[in-house]
């Protein structure tokens, strides 16, 4: 496509700018070495245990990655973080420290690993690190149970992202990074005094990147970069025992999007093969009886079809192996909810050429991948979008020597959705797509309290509150309006009037599995929460209010 094999995007004037604000910093640096000043081992200090303290002592399993590190190491996101924190994992959305993490995202579905920015909790990893670690001071992965001190959701660990704070000195950083696949980021920062106890820092981050996976249907290709991050930070120190701190962010992000980050639709194997079944127009197989032939049988389930291959499965009850062929659509019986293969009809109803066959299959990555090569079918429909703003605030009292008090706040509000490809073609006959719309808001207090008995022993005690409300729905809707997607739900479980008394219930006659279940409220139709909760004009569905 011309976005792969496009001219590579070269802005020689940025990084020559870029190269004239930082080329003296290197020269500064350089005549230090030469006038002697050696290596030596930075003390990191980390906040592990709700103090600053080192790391060295410390008692807890611990990664600690400090701006220069970041820097150095190119880490921009959770992907890149991931290589260097040993026995951890992170995902798009979620982290897994030593096996230990969350299940499934939904409703109730709470993290393993607790995610916290500047010491304040975060329930979705995404709100912390989408912005990327730029004007991060440090970052901390602590691994292993968390939960005395870090409490909710830290059973599998706690992951502190601190940013810098503003300083008492004047200060301005730009930084851009240009790449293939039309990579373009942005990053600034600057920092200003207004006076001896007041001082505020402002940065933003853009990250503009094309699909890394080729399209072979309509639209972009997938799994690209559109995020766009601002954030502003106040501290006022009024005296020497008091401190308050306030940060505030805004953050954007609008991609064509992969699902599980371009892994939902690149297609690995198809009923065990390496290729794509684009002759059978429903999906499921059944178990056959090859001495079953005669004609007369056709309607039976185990009749063979002795012009259609024959597959090998084992029996799920019994374990044996049986031969079985595909389901043959209006004649056997197959739990798919009518769902209907539109890989077998790419070129029209039941109708798929040997041309679009080949280019499907070439699409199938059966064994080794290379990045350059990923590719994936679908109706262009796939994006996602986030909106997110939040608050974070924290006042710190020091009484005296021995007592420290400390309040932290925290406000996150977020918008989230997103459209993927549910069949993995770009089929203009049969078309299933999945849509997910989430919504939350979270608010947190917590106050802390540090005594410091002598140098060896100290005492920290807290006590933490949290509210979150989260509105989640997600559906198949098809973006050719096919009638099953389209038409109400009709729900035809009411018994009759004969069938309530033969069992007893007289008074269950005309009602239908869905008044019982709703209690007698209307209900979103099937297939049809995206389009009846998500409009105007007409006005959204009773069943979509909060």
């Amino acid at each position: 496509m011309n976005k792969r094999n496009g001219a590579f995007k070269r802005r020689i004037s940025y990084t020559a700018v870029i190269c004239a604000i930082y080329a003296p910093s290197l020269v500064i640096a350089q005549e230090d070495e030469e006038d002697g000043a050696g290596r030596a081992i930075e003390e990191v200090i980390v906040t592990a245990e709700r103090r600053e303290a080192s790391v060295q002592d410390t008692s807890i399993s611990i990664t600690a990655l400090t701006s220069e590190n970041l820097e150095d190491f190119g880490i921009r996101n959770q992907e890149d973080l991931q290589n260097f924190i040993p026995a951890t994992t992170i995902q798009p959305y979620d982290a897994t420290v030593r096996g230990v993490g969350r299940n499934f995202r939904a409703l109730g579905g709470d993290p393993g690993i607790s995610t916290y920015m500047n010491g304040i909790y975060s329930e979705d990893l995404l709100t912390a690190t989408a912005a990327t670690f730029w004007d991060v001071e440090r970052v901390e992965i602590l691994r292993g149970p968390q939960g005395t001190l870090y409490g909710r959701n830290a059973v599998g660990g706690a992951i502190n992202i601190l940013y810098n704070e503003p300083s008492q000195e004047f200060d301005y950083s730009l930084k851009s990074i240009v790449g293939n696949f039309g990579t373009d980021e942005w990053y600034g920062m600057m920092n200003i005094p207004v006076n001896d106890q007041f001082s505020t820092r402002i940065n933003f981050s853009v990250r503009n990147r094309d699909g890394v996976v080729e399209e072979l249907g309509s639209g972009d290709d997938l799994d690209g970069l559109g995020t766009e991050n601002s954030a502003i930070q106040f501290k006022w120190t009024p005296s020497d025992d008091l401190e308050f701190n306030l940060r505030q962010n805004f953050m954007v992000i609008d991609r064509p999007f992969g699902g599980a980050n371009g892994g939902g639709l690149v297609v690995l194997n198809e009923d065990a093969l390496p290729s794509r079944n684009t002759t059978s127009l429903v999906p499921g197989m059944r178990f056959i009886d090859t001495s079953n032939t005669d004609q007369a049988n056709y309607d039976s389930n185990t009749w063979y079809d002795q012009s259609q291959p024959i597959h090998s499965y084992k029996d799920p009850v019994t374990g044996a192996m049986r031969q079985a062929q595909r389901v043959r659509p209006g004649i056997d019986f197959g739990d798919f909810n009518g769902a209907q293969n539109a890989a077998a009809s790419l070129d029209g109803f039941n109708s798929t050429s040997a041309a679009s066959a080949q280019r499907y299959n070439d699409c199938v990555f059966g064994g080794d991948i290379d990045g350059g090569d990923l590719c994936a079918a679908t109706n262009g429909m796939n994006n996602e979008t986030f909106e997110q703003e939040g608050t974070q605030f924290n006042a710190t009292w020091t009484i005296n020597d021995r007592l420290e008090v400390k309040y932290l706040a925290g406000l996150n509000t977020l918008s989230y959705q997103r459209e993927t490809d549910d069949d993995n073609t770009a089929s203009m006959v049969h078309d299933r797509q999945f849509w997910v719309n989430h919504e939350a808001r979270y608010v947190s207090h917590e106050l802390q309290a540090f005594y410091d008995v002598n140098d060896s022993l100290s005492f920290t005690s807290g006590i933490f509150s949290y509210d979150a409300k989260i509105d989640q729905r997600g559906d198949f809707y098809s973006t050719l309006n096919e009638a099953r997607m389209a038409n109400p739900y009709v729900d035809n479980t009411a018994l009759s009037a004969g069938a309530a008394g033969a069992i007893g219930a007289p008074f269950l006659a005309g009602i239908n599995a869905s008044t019982l279940a709703f209690s007698g409220r209307p209900m979103v139709e099937l297939f049809t929460a995206r389009d009846s909760c998500m409009t105007y004009d007409p006005a959204p569905a009773p069943a979509c209010a909060r």
